[in-house]
């Protein structure tokens, strides 16, 4: 999630600046094979916190096809198949969101196989 790489996922007022920025600073502090795991380690740590701002970032998220469109070239391979692969995602996300007491470390290796396309 580097700038440069077709990978800068905000601009003022889009997604929520805390949660890109944790992430995207995860991802770069890992090694090129781990970064989708970092990076997602992180924003489960954050969401975990703040629930509901997670819920709102993922919906704003949602509904911002080019910012989508950032993630899933960053995310690399087949252009479907990214696309797929980043909406299971954020719908296990917001579904796990939604839970009375949100347990995303729980549903982490489903996160992973969509996101690091081993699906």
């Amino acid at each position: 999630m580097r700038e440069g790489t077709k990978t800068a996922l905000l601009e003022t007022g889009r997604v929520d600046e805390g949660f890109v920025n944790g992430a995207v600073a995860a991802a770069e502090e890992a090694p090129p094979s781990d970064r989708i795991r970092a990076g997602l380690e992180a924003l489960i740590a954050m969401a975990e916190t703040d629930p509901a701002a997670a819920r709102s970032a993922l919906h704003r998220l949602r509904a911002d096809h080019f910012r989508l469109a950032q993630v899933e070239a960053w995310l690399g391979g087949d252009p479907d198949r990214a696309t797929f692969a980043l909406g299971a995602a954020i719908r296990l996300a917001a579904t796990e969101l939604s839970a009375e007491e949100p347990d995303l470390t729980a549903i982490k290796p489903d996160l992973l196989r969509w996101l690091e396309g081993e699906w």
